[in-house]
């Protein structure tokens, strides 16, 4: 047994080979248009695929509906237009799912630990939610509905936290920037129309369907630097993982030169770049 461990090992540590991680959740459904990046590649997601802590999952304005089942019960439901990491690290806390842009209905079983964070935005944190929410994103605005129990909300300013807010069932929280939120009894109709129908209806698991499957995404090559520019320009806590990640595609000259031409948004790469400003210098007796 001992050998076969062994073996494992020395196979996982040649250049250029992993063992696989862990799946976090299952692709249930995949009505329209969505994409998966993992790593440096770009995929077309499509229903039972497994999906990894760090998976992105992006839906365009023709994806119509996603939904993402956890194996610790958590559902989400990704509306057009919606940019979502798996379970990225933030600094001190490691939500479930953090959401850069666009609207998600989350709904989180009551055996998930109250003091976990279910889902981060730029502008907030959520943990003890009780039932389920839906929250949107864009640009300087935010807005949740607490659409079936209580959660607690961690305001962001400046991407630092600020003193935690209570909001009961039923509650309507809206925020521009770092303004004072205005929390009220009911969504507005503006806020309900934006989201997709399937948000307004209960539908059943699905993940047990999968079980047993193993759908492999539909590779579509490296991803184009448009696709991800949003993430590279992420808050601060973030940008780094993807310099790591993305670092080969920046050999692409395409790539560099978005990279070069918002390398304000994003400076952490500077080093990338333009390795040779880092060099040592040569000793002053040298340069004669």
């Amino acid at each position: 047994m001992w050998k076969l461990a062994l073996r494992a090992w020395a196979f996982a540590a040649l250049p250029g080979v992993a063992l696989a991680a862990s799946p976090v959740a299952t692709a249930t459904i995949v009505d329209g248009e969505a994409a998966l990046i993992r790593d440096a590649a770009a995929f077309g997601l499509a229903e039972g695929v497994r999906l990894q802590k760090d998976d992105i999952v992006q839906t365009g304005a023709k994806g119509r509906y996603v939904r993402l089942e956890f194996a610790n019960g958590i559902v989400a439901d990704l509306a057009p237009d919606t940019r979502l990491m798996l379970s990225p690290k933030t600094g001190k806390t490691t939500p479930q799912l953090y959401l850069l842009s666009g609207s998600v209905k989350v709904s989180v079983p009551a055996s998930f630990p109250a003091g976990d964070t279910v889902l981060a935005a730029p502008s907030l944190e959520l943990s003890a939610v009780a039932k389920g929410v839906v929250l949107s994103t864009s640009g300087e605005q935010t807005a949740l509905f607490t659409e079936s129990g209580a959660a607690t909300v961690v305001e962001r300013t400046d991407f630092k936290a600020q003193a935690p807010l209570s909001l009961k069932a039923g509650q309507f929280y809206a925020r521009t920037g770092s303004a004072k939120a205005q929390v009220t009894g009911r969504p507005t109709g503006a806020f309900i129309q934006s989201l997709p129908k399937a948000f307004l209806d209960t539908l059943p698991a699905r993940a047990d369907l999968f079980k047993g499957r193993d759908t492999a995404p539909k590779p579509a090559g490296e991803p184009a630097y448009a696709d991800v520019q949003p993430w590279i320009d992420a808050e601060p806590v973030l940008r780094p993982l993807f310099v790591t990640r993305w670092r080969n595609l920046a050999k692409r000259p395409d790539f560099r030169a978005g990279l070069v031409a918002g390398i304000a948004a994003h400076p952490e790469w500077d080093r990338t770049l333009f390795p040779e400003k880092y060099r040592p210098k040569p000793p002053a007796s040298a340069v004669r």
